[in-house]
């Protein structure tokens, strides 16, 4: 792990909140001289317009813009997507940051809050994890 982090985005839609996470992260990289770089995202639209294969929408086409000259700057780089399933302790990160009002930065696994670091273990075990929810229990019938 080189970096998680999880920022309050505001409101937005979905495609702004998948664009503006990969610029943050692409920027941190380039500025400690990372180069060689794999993007996993989540979003398979991100992943079509980053490989051109699709036209943004305008409302995010300067954001899209502004990772395009990010990733120009890589020496290496290639985009993947995750399946949203495979990919929970970013899920978790991103449903954390709604509760924030600054971001957080981890730069090791044991910085992870403890949900998020035991799905971060089974990821490198390469096994697989189930995202949990509390489910609503009705104590009386109605």
């Amino acid at each position: 792990m080189i970096l998680a982090f999880a920022t309050p985005l505001g409101e937005g839609t979905n495609n702004q909140v998948e664009v503006r996470p990969a610029v943050f992260g692409m920027t941190w990289l380039l500025q400690i001289g990372y180069r060689n770089v794999i993007l996993e995202v989540d979003s398979q639209l991100l992943v079509d317009w980053i490989m051109q294969n699709a036209t943004p929408p305008w409302s995010i086409h300067a954001q899209v813009q502004q990772l395009m000259e990010l990733i120009r700057q890589a020496n290496k780089f290639k985009c993947k997507h995750t399946y949203r399933e495979a990919n929970a302790v970013a899920d978790l990160l991103s449903k954390e940051s709604h509760k924030m009002t600054s971001p957080s930065i981890y730069n090791s696994s044991q910085q992870l809050p403890k949900e998020e670091r035991a799905y971060y273990q089974l990821d490198i075990v390469e096994m697989a994890s189930f995202l949990r929810r509390k489910t609503k229990r009705i104590k009386e019938p109605p």
